[in-house]
C-alpha cells in the first residue's frame, strides 16, 4: 500500500502483511481484571521514576466514583443521579474484542472525510489530555490519598505538563543560560529536542508526553513558542522581572484559544463551539456567551473536577483516530509510512528516547501548514480501532498488566468507575436515544437494552447524520461542557480573567485568529 498517498496495492498483501506484523508486535493476549489491574497500577506507579508514569496506568482518583458518585475531588460524576451500568465482563470483552477495524478493507476507505480534520489533531487532542490530568502531587500524598479527594491538582489546561513549578522551584526544565526560557537543546544526534537524561528519557515534567515521537515534538514546538514570546516581550520593553510571566500567560492564552476555536469544534461541530454554538459562543466586542447544562460542579468551593463520563468514555474517542502507520516527513513517505508501535530504537514512533534525524516531524504532512500541500487524514470516528491498538506494547501497558486490547481495558474501566449506558445519558439530554438494534449490538439479554457509554459516543458518531465525521449529541456535548467548563473555572485562563481578549498580531495572523498551525509558525516549528 502507497500510505504516501492513501493507496492501496491491487492484491492487498503488502497490507495485510503489515497489518499482521503490527498485531504480533506486542504478542499478548488480554483478559486481566480491573481490579488486578488496579493493583498492578499503583506498583507501576510506585516504580517508575518521576513524571514518567506509563499511559496504560489509571490515574490517581478515578475509581472514587466507584465509592461515591457525589463526591468530587480530582475526579466525579457529571450525572451523579442516574446508575451504573454493569454488563458482565464477557458480554463488555467479546464486544470490545469485536471493535478492530476490518482486515480485507482497503485503508484509504477507513480515513476519515472530514476536510477539517488532519491526523496531527490526534496528538494535539493527546497533549491536551495530557495536560488537564497531569498530577505532580507529591508521592507520599498520593499514597495518602489514592482517591484523590483533599490532595488533588485540579484539572486545568494551563500548560504546567510544560513548565512544571516554574524554574525556581524545577530548574532541570529550564535554560540554565536563559531561566527564563524552556530547554530546546540538541540530542545526541544533532537533532533539537527536549533535554534528556543519559537513559534517553525525556527531561520535561509530564513524561507521558514523551510516549511517542510526534507527541514529544509538538511538546517542543510549545517550549520552543513560550521562548519566542520571551524574546518578544523583552522588544516590547516588560521588565526583567516580568518576563517569565508575562511570555508564560501568553503561552497559556494562546494554547486555550487555540482548544476552544482550533481543535474542539473541529470534532464537536460548530453548532456546539463556533459563532452560533449553543455551549461557546463568540460575541463581537464582548465576552463569550457560555452555556453549560450539565457540567456544573457541586462541591461547596466550586472547583472544577475531571467527569468520568469525559475521561474514561466521551473524550477517548480519540482512539478511534489512530492510525497504523503515519507519514510525517519525507523519508517516512519514501518508506511507506512509519509504524506507531515498533520494536525498542526501531523505524517507529517509539518515544523514550532522542528523536533520530529520519523522525523530525514537518507538519505540513499531518496539519494544514501548507494550503497547496495535502496533509493527511486520521481515521474514521466509529467503532473500529486500527489493529496496533488491539496488542499494546509495554511502554503503554507495563507488564505484568495482560490487558493489551485498548478497547478491552476502556470498557472493562468504564464499568469499574460506574459509568452510566449511552441511553440514559442521551434520555437526560434530551438528545435522540439510540437503540442497541441501531447501534449494532446483539440481543443478548445480558445487555438490558442499553449500551455501555463509551461504545455508544464511537457508535453515535459513526451513525448518519454524523457519518463517523465528528461526535454526535451524547458525545459531543460532554467533551464541549468539560472542556469550556474547565477552562471557565480555571483562574490563570483568559476567559476567567480576561473573557474578552482576543489574540492579535504578531503572534496571531490576525485579531481572533489563532490555532495550532499558527502556535506552530510562531514557534519556528512549521
Amino acid at each position: 500500500m502507497d500510505l504516501a498517498h492513501g493507496r492501496s496495492e491491487s492484491n492487498g498483501h503488502g497490507r495485510l502483511a503489515r497489518r499482521a506484523l503490527l498485531a504480533g508486535a506486542a504478542g499478548l493476549s488480554a483478559g486481566a481484571l480491573v481490579g488486578r489491574a488496579r493493583s498492578l497500577a499503583h506498583a507501576a506507579v510506585s516504580a517508575a521514576p518521576a513524571g514518567h508514569v506509563p499511559h496504560g496506568v489509571e490515574l490517581r482518583g478515578m475509581y472514587l466514583t466507584s465509592r461515591n458518585r457525589t463526591a468530587e475531588g480530582r475526579f466525579g460524576m457529571m450525572f451523579k443521579k442516574l446508575p451504573p451500568y454493569a454488563p458482565s465482563d464477557d458480554l463488555l470483552r467479546g464486544l470490545s474484542e469485536s471493535m478492530v477495524e476490518d482486515q480485507t478493507v482497503p485503508d484509504d476507505s477507513l480515513l476519515n472525510t472530514n476536510p477539517r480534520l488532519f491526523a496531527g489533531y490526534t496528538f494535539i487532542g493527546q497533549f491536551i489530555d495530557h495536560d488537564i490530568t497531569f498530577d505532580n502531587t507529591p508521592l507520599a500524598q498520593q499514597e495518602a490519598d489514592p482517591y484523590a479527594t483533599t490532595n488533588f491538582r485540579t484539572p486545568r489546561y494551563d500548560l504546567d505538563s510544560v513548565y512544571g513549578r516554574g524554574p525556581a522551584l524545577e530548574p532541570q526544565f529550564y535554560d540554565p543560560a536563559d531561566p527564563d526560557k524552556l530547554l530546546v537543546t540538541p540530542n545526541v544526534h544533532g537533532v533539537p529536542d527536549v533535554p534528556r537524561g543519559g537513559d534517553g528519557r525525556a527531561i520535561i515534567p509530564e513524561g507521558r508526553n514523551d510516549e511517542n515521537l510526534i507527541l514529544v515534538q509538538l511538546h517542543q514546538a510549545v517550549a520552543r513558542f513560550h521562548n519566542r514570546l520571551v524574546d518578544h516581550a523583552r522588544a516590547q520593553g516588560i521588565r526583567r522581572e516580568w518576563v517569565f510571566e508575562t511570555a508564560r500567560r501568553l503561552t497559556r492564552w494562546h494554547y486555550q484559544w487555540a482548544v476552544t476555536h482550533d481543535f474542539l469544534p473541529r470534532f464537536v461541530g460548530d453548532a456546539l463551539v463556533g459563532p452560533n454554538g449553543t455551549v461557546y459562543r463568540e460575541v463581537a466586542g464582548r465576552p463569550p456567551v457560555l452555556t453549560l447544562t450539565y457540567y456544573r460542579p457541586t462541591n461547596k468551593d466550586g472547583r472544577p473536577f475531571m467527569p468520568v463520563e469525559f475521561a474514561v468514555a466521551a473524550y477517548r474517542f480519540g482512539h478511534s483516530l489512530i492510525r497504523p502507520f503515519y507519514v510525517i516527513n519525507q523519508s517516512t513517505s519514501d518508506r511507506g509510512g512509519v509504524p506507531v508501535f515498533g520494536a525498542d530504537g526501531g523505524f517507529n514512533l517509539n518515544g523514550g528516547r532522542p528523536v533520530p534525524p529520519d523522525l523530525v516531524v514537518e507538519w505540513k504532512h499531518i496539519l494544514p501548514v501548507d494550503p497547496a500541500f495535502p496533509a493527511r487524514r486520521p481515521r474514521r470516528i466509529d467503532t473500529r480501532l486500527s489493529l496496533p491498538l488491539t496488542t499494546l506494547p509495554a511502554p503503554v501497558v507495563p507488564p505484568p498488566d495482560p490487558t493489551v486490547h485498548l478497547a478491552v481495558r476502556n470498557s472493562l474501566r468504564g464499568k469499574a468507575v460506574g459509568l452510566p449506558s449511552g441511553q440514559q445519558v442521551a434520555r437526560l439530554m434530551r438528545a435522540p436515544v439510540l437503540t442497541n438494534a441501531a447501534l449494532g449490538l446483539s440481543n443478548d439479554p445480558g445487555w438490558g437494552g442499553e449500551a455501555p457509554l463509551w461504545y455508544y459516543v464511537l457508535k453515535e458518531a459513526e451513525l448518519p447524520p454524523n457519518n463517523a465525521e465528528r461526535l454526535g449529541a451524547v458525545g459531543g456535548r460532554i467533551v464541549a461542557e468539560v472542556l469550556v467548563g474547565l477552562l471557565q473555572r480555571d483562574p490563570t485562563s483568559y476567559l476567567y480573567l480576561d473573557p474578552a481578549w482576543k489574540p492579535a498580531p504578531p503572534i496571531a495572523p490576525a485579531t481572533g485568529q489563532f490555532g495550532f498551525v499558527d502556535l506552530l509558525r510562531f514557534a519556528g516549528a512549521a
